[in-house]
């Protein structure tokens, strides 16, 4: 049988490129033949990608594993197609250009005819951290009784930690202060000599998305103004349009993704 740090190499230390990809969720009260742009770079945006989302009423329509460049910048933008009642020719969602990190974008409201809209950056299996360049195989950490940190470390199950993770947390929780919805956990540290015997490991806080630091207490991505819509309309209707934008603002359904 292997020796648990041997396994430790094995867990951290892959052959494969780490990777991550986007999540796009969108919802309409209306039927929608929506499109979908996805792109990177600033000045000079390259890569583009064109999606088509159709859309039907109340339904929530996802388009995924869309590959991501981690530290590069990116854009989506989302164009609704024409919702003739309104005099809508179509909407546009434009998201801000960032700097590509695992976060979440989902406005509080949003205007119709979307009634949902969310943006989730994510690490493929086994890779963690902000940029998905931690490597933890979570399979193989299951079999010496280890689980991967959101850090991408190795850590005692969820609410244990100690050489051997036979120590309950509950009784050291102060020891970790955690802010924000952080939870308090175990970590070991990535080992430089993987023939090295006994590993203490550490209680640090894993952060929710949006927030980081040692106790969670900073924010690291401002939601506060995640997306820009602009509509798109017959002169002769204009008057209908600009009454539908005035009144068409709504909760965003899919903001939070266990309450509807």
């Amino acid at each position: 049988m292997l020796h648990i740090p041997l396994f430790f190499l094995f867990l951290q230390y892959p052959l494969i490129q780490a990777g991550g990809y986007l999540e796009l969720r969108l919802k309409s009260a209306f039927p929608l033949n929506a499109t979908v742009e996805i792109t990177e770079g600033i000045y000079f945006p390259t890569n583009k990608r064109t999606y088509s989302m159709p859309l039907v009423p109340d339904e929530t329509r996802i388009l995924t594993n869309i590959p991501v460049r981690f530290r590069h910048p990116g854009t989506v933008l989302v164009n609704s197609g024409p919702v003739e009642k309104f005099g809508l020719e179509y909407e546009t969602i434009r998201s801000e250009r960032w700097n590509t990190i695992q976060m979440t974008i989902g406005p509080d409201e949003i205007h119709l005819p979307f009634t949902g809209f969310r943006i989730d950056i994510k690490c493929d299996r086994n890779w963690y951290g902000a940029y998905c360049d931690q490597f933890c195989n979570a399979d193989v950490a299951k079999t010496i009784n280890r689980r991967c940190t959101d850090s991408g470390t190795l850590g005692c199950p969820d609410h244990y930690y100690g050489p051997n993770c036979d120590k309950l947390i509950n009784h050291n929780w102060r020891k970790c202060q955690c802010q924000n919805g952080g939870f308090c956990v175990s970590s070991f540290p990535r080992l430089s000599n993987p023939t090295l015997g006994t590993v203490k490991d550490q209680l640090i806080c894993e952060c929710p998305l949006g927030f980081e630091g040692g106790k969670c207490e900073k924010e690291s991505y401002e939601y506060a103004e995640p997306i820009t819509v602009e509509m798109y309309g017959t002169d002769h209707k204009w008057d209908n349009l600009q009454q539908f934008y005035n009144r068409s603002l709504v909760e965003n359904e899919l903001r939070d993704l266990d309450r509807f």
